[in-house]
């Protein structure tokens, strides 16, 4: 085992009362903060997914772009009075909603759709997933703030942009079944709501009120026509159908729309909470919120009760960062201490890290312990993201090569990690764009390889769980590719878009230089 240096560990997992309205504004305050990718936004299942993005489109259009569209089909907003007058002031459509962009995305907040069906008025079809996800991926490359110049004072430009994506139909149904070919979620979706219609509750399963209620009485194991229950609902999330195709970056939440229409006892803040509870005991589940009007606020939507775990609940991604090297290319320097900036190397490397989506991170030192260990343990300290597990380790055999590394580290990685990262210490750019499209797709038995536009395979590589124990074999200077050669078929190359300089390291003094030039620093 290697010799554990510093851990900075999150506290134990809990559960804590917080409002839908707040929640939502923590998650997109984590991405103005790292400012590299647009926040997107998807809604699945039943009732209240329109009410809920036009909500959030009027919290937040006046403080960021703000983008609403589908993955399915959708009304536009201007066919959707009933809807607005539930959240909006004055229940009056704004500007920004009222024009429909059709095919290209639009430069300021509105609507983005694909074009309207021919035999029903104001429907219009949605954006394909595709193409949805690669302009979000797009904008996460283009939005990096080592290649735009910030402004100095915080306008509506700087904040990162939210995209909101209705991403199911339920014919206006307080519930639904899910079809094989449902949801359609983009790949590229940092928060997914599954939406209730608690206006169904202790209804008759029929057509009238669930979207497929064969479908549905056969999951949770009653007979069409059977009055359904709160504990049926939990039974529907449990089976894992309204978990299906949500991708394993995504922190997921659970909304009850309709909260008003239950009778006064069954909406009292200690009912809602067992309730509440018992939701977030299903895997995969952050959060969950019971909404509804409020008749004290002219019946304007507003959260009865809200409760979230404080980590989130869906596979965990891990990164190796080597630190441990002798750079043996650069004499006389340790290249990871040399100036970026205003930072060391291994710093700048580390901050990139913290910006992208992995919330294990094990750091991997041998040469220069010390001087390694003075400059990244201040930083952590003071700027790893809250709900991140980082882990100092010691590698007594840093000079037999970097397999020796690899292997340390992939024996302390988190139990629950789902794939992790092997970044060298000396990337300092290295992109967490790139990092969030791997993750985006991963899975436990594939070998994720980021390729250049040339389609030149580049770092760092993504390896499912699958090949932990063959990391932690690793032996030698070739690191994780032997992990690579040995199984050929388990490689994807995946193109992630951006400059090519996200790929670069500083291994020697010239590439130190040029990178130095290309930036400015």
């Amino acid at each position: 085992m290697p010799d554990r240096l510093f851990q900075l560990q999150p506290e134990t997992s809990s559960c804590y009362e917080i409002s839908f309205e707040a929640y939502t504004a923590t998650l997109v305050a984590r991405a103005d903060k790292y400012m590299v990718s647009p926040f997107v936004i998807s809604t699945i299942g039943g009732g209240g997914k329109t009410t809920t993005l036009f909500d959030l489109f009027l919290r937040y259009d006046n403080k960021r772009l703000v983008t609403l569209t589908s993955t399915t089909a959708m009304f536009a907003p201007l066919y959707c009075e009933r809807e607005f007058a539930r959240v909006a002031e004055n229940g009056s459509i704004p500007d920004a909603l009222q024009a429909v962009t059709l095919g290209d995305p639009p430069t300021s907040s509105g609507v983005w759709f694909q074009h309207p069906f021919e035999n029903i008025e104001g429907k219009y079809k949605g954006i394909d997933k595709e193409v949805f996800d690669a302009h979000i991926r797009a904008l996460r490359m283009s939005n990096d703030p080592l290649f735009v110049e910030k402004m100095k004072n915080e306008t509506k430009s700087d904040r990162v942009p939210l995209f909101l994506c209705e991403a199911d139909g339920s014919k206006r149904k307080p519930f639904k079944a899910h079809a094989p070919h449902e949801p359609v979620i983009p790949e590229t979706t940092d928060l997914t709501l599954i939406l209730f219609g608690l206006s169904g509750l202790g209804k008759k399963c029929t057509e009238d009120v669930v979207h497929r209620s064969d479908l549905f009485a056969n999951v949770i194991g009653i007979k069409e026509g059977d009055v359904i229950t709160f504990d049926h609902l939990v039974k529907l999330l449990k089976s894992g159908m309204f978990l299906k195709g949500i991708p394993p970056t995504s922190r997921v939440a659970v909304i009850f729309h309709q909260t008003d229409t239950l009778p006064e006892d069954m909406r009292s803040h200690p009912k809602l909470r067992v309730w509440a509870k018992s939701v977030l005991e299903v895997p995969g589940i952050d959060a969950v919120f019971f909404r509804g009007k409020d008749p004290t606020k002219d019946h304007k939507i507003t959260t009865y009760m809200g409760l979230a775990h404080d980590r989130p609940s869906r596979p965990l991604f891990s990164s190796i960062l080597l630190a441990a090297g002798t750079s043996s290319r650069m004499p006389g320097y340790n290249k990871l201490l040399l100036p970026f900036g205003n930072e060391a190397v291994i710093v700048h490397t580390l901050r990139r890290i913290f910006a992208g989506p992995c919330r294990d991170i094990v750091i991997v030192t041998g040469h220069d312990l010390d001087a390694i260990r003075d400059v990244i343990k201040p930083v952590i300290q003071k700027d790893a993201p809250p709900d991140a597990r980082i882990t100092v380790i010691y590698n007594p055999r840093y000079l037999e090569g970097q397999g020796t590394s690899v292997a340390c580290a992939a024996t302390v990685l988190d139990e629950s990690s789902m794939a992790c990262f092997c970044v060298p210490g000396d990337q300092p750019i290295i992109s967490p764009g790139t990092m969030r499209t791997l993750t985006e797709k991963a899975i436990r038995n594939a070998i994720l390889v980021p390729c250049r536009e040339d389609g030149s395979r580049a770092s760092p590589v993504l390896f499912g769980k699958d090949y932990y124990d063959e990391l932690a074999a690793l032996e030698g200077d070739v690191g994780g590719r032997q992990v690579m050669k040995r199984h050929p078929d388990a490689l994807q190359l995946i193109k992630t878009g951006g400059s090519d300089l996200i790929y670069e390291d500083v291994d020697t003094m010239e590439r130190y230089e040029y990178l130095i030039n290309a930036l400015g620093l």
